[in-house]
């Protein structure tokens, strides 16, 4: 159903896929990635069963694809924040982040980029005692 989550990671090479597609695919991933990053128990749980809640006509090799590609964009995202905060303080910039994380995941939906960017200055201010 979804082949086009084996290269979801990096800039999609020109496809065939309509822009119907695409947009159904990012979606979905977006939904995952919001899964991925709730907080509670659910805070860096996998997401498959949450998200076959959602999506019922996923697989589950396309749900484990899907957990995949969302926990790698949230871990670079948290990653890419901490490191900002690192190199700026408490003024990394949130466009810089934002030109980072879409180099590489240019899927991810403005709210999923600024809850990423959220969460990892959380953890960045925490941990580095701005």
């Amino acid at each position: 159903m979804f082949t086009w989550l084996k290269n979801c990671g990096t800039p999609p090479a020109p496809a065939p896929a309509t822009a119907t597609a695409a947009a159904a695919r990012d979606a979905v991933l977006n939904q995952g990635l919001n899964l991925a990053m709730e907080w509670g128990s659910d805070w860096l749980q996998p997401i498959q069963e949450r998200l076959a809640q959602r999506q019922p006509a996923l697989s589950a090799a396309e749900r484990d694809a899907i957990n995949a590609i969302c926990q790698a964009a949230m871990r670079f995202g948290h990653q890419t924040v901490y490191a900002l905060a690192e190199a700026a303080g408490p003024n990394a910039r949130r466009e810089d982040f934002a030109a980072a994380l879409h180099a590489r995941y240019p899927w991810v939906d403005a709210d999923n980029q600024a809850r990423l960017f959220s969460q990892g200055m959380y953890y960045a201010w925490k941990d580095l005692g701005f």
